[in-house]
């Protein structure tokens, strides 16, 4: 097989058994990995206008606005008009946002430990460094 279709494949299949390992520790919480990452995101650096959120999440393609529906029903997230801008809505965690975020980190925890217990630092640096040259160049 051609060693760079074996490399897309490979990063296809890792991306699916993470996917579907962080969705099994999330399950109990009540949201999806596209939720879990936007709430991430936004305990990172709030607030954040929905093109700034949609920038930087990684697993929601187009236009987040419905993921943050979702989350503004769920009581996760708050809108608000910008001060700089008032046509601008800036994205903030609640106080039940900042709890759940925390309890993702909490459930994220064995994911990070048997990605530890596979590869150490330094295939993981090596692993990084290529998939971000990868990216820096598309």
């Amino acid at each position: 097989m051609d060693e760079v279709l074996e490399f897309v494949l490979a990063i296809k299949a890792a991306h699916r058994e993470i996917n579907r390992r962080f969705g099994e520790a999330l399950r109990p919480l009540g949201i999806t990995v596209v939720q879990a990452e936007a709430i991430l995101v936004l305990a990172e650096d709030e607030p954040l206008s929905l093109k700034e959120l949609g920038a930087r999440l990684i697993a929601e393609a187009g236009n987040p606005s419905r993921l943050i529906d979702r989350l503004d029903a769920a009581g996760l997230v708050r809108r608000t008009l910008s001060r700089e801008d008032r046509r601008q809505v800036e994205l903030a965690l609640t106080e039940r946002g900042h709890e759940m975020a925390r309890r993702v980190r909490e459930a994220r925890r064995p994911l990070l430990d048997w990605g530890r217990e596979l590869l150490d630092e330094h295939e993981f640096v090596a692993a990084s460094t290529a998939l971000r040259r990868l990216l820096d160049r598309s």
